[in-house]
């Protein structure tokens, strides 16, 4: 299950080994935010973003990207 707001390692998939969080943006884009990087908690450490326009969207960038998530913040 997709938890918004909380921080989930990547375990398995593409980008095995990287933290990841999704953000609601819907107030501002309409979608979801999906960050990805090493610590996503320190400021200072690279992360990457993605953009979905919606939860089917964000369901289906889960899916391609083949990703077992353990979500632990």
């Amino acid at each position: 299950m997709i938890q918004v707001g909380k921080i989930g390692l990547i375990e398995s998939g593409d980008d095995q080994g990287l933290q990841v969080k999704i953000i609601d943006d819907s107030e501002s884009t309409g979608g979801f935010l999906v960050l990805t990087g090493k610590e996503l908690n320190n400021p200072n450490s690279p992360a990457f973003d993605s953009w979905v326009a919606n939860i089917e969207e964000l369901n289906s960038y889960f899916k391609e990207s083949n990703w077992v998530i353990k979500w632990v913040q």
